[in-house]
């Protein structure tokens, strides 16, 4: 468009011309504010989405330190993690008795005196238990193996070192009072039992038993 018909100075532009220069003007203007407020709105979309991400990923992080929180439970319960704490340590192993009338099976520390042993801790609140080193949890086996007995799959020789972490009177007494199974063989059989309280144990954690499964899968 020339500058003579921008400044209404050709004689030859009409009212009509002007008003058509004035309305496109107008609609340039329109077109320039409503691609601001375009703008506008794809800012303010993206920063939605962008605030939305960041809620999400939040979420996400809290879900995964949820997640990792109860997963570091399941193995502090289930014996998958060293602990330490108060309680009381058990030794036992065979008998030195001379008394003829004890058989000589009687005087020999079985896989079933350890099995009641550890059952009576865990009656007693025993909240983590080893045998020797051997952690014991709801998947531990002890079986005689000859001279030795086997836990969690390894040999084990006398005499046996059971450390128990929990209430240190409870557990203490529930090896030492008269009528308990430890009491009995100690003073019925002749076998060495002591215990002794500690403050300060460690406990290591289970690393599984040399065994693999034959039948059983996951089902998943």
């Amino acid at each position: 468009m020339s500058a003579a018909i921008v400044n209404g100075a050709d004689a030859g532009v009409d009212e009509n011309t002007i008003y058509a220069l004035k309305n496109l003007n107008n609609y340039e203007k329109n077109v320039k504010d409503m691609r601001e407020v375009v703008k506008s709105l794809q800012d303010e979309v993206l920063y939605e989405k962008s605030q939305a991400k960041d809620l999400d990923d939040h979420n996400f992080l809290e879900s995964m330190i949820e997640m990792n929180h109860q997963i570091e439970e399941l193995k502090f319960y289930n014996g998958f993690t060293d602990v330490r704490g108060p309680g009381i340590m058990l030794r036992v192993s065979d008998s030195t008795s001379d008394d003829e009338n004890l058989d000589i099976m009687d005087k020999i520390v079985h896989d079933v005196d350890i099995t009641v042993l550890l059952n009576d801790l865990k009656s007693a609140g025993a909240e983590a238990i080893d045998v020797n080193g051997k952690r014991i949890v709801n998947i531990s086996e002890v079986v005689c193996a000859g001279p030795v007995l086997k836990i969690n799959g390894e040999a084990v020789p006398a005499p046996f070192v059971i450390r128990a972490v929990g209430d240190q009177e409870k557990l203490y007494n529930v090896v030492t009072e008269e009528g308990t199974y430890a009491y009995d063989l100690k003073n019925k059989y002749g076998m060495e039992v002591a215990a002794i309280m500690s403050y300060n144990l460690v406990i290591p954690k289970f690393y599984g038993i040399n065994s693999e499964n034959k039948f059983a899968q996951s089902a998943e």
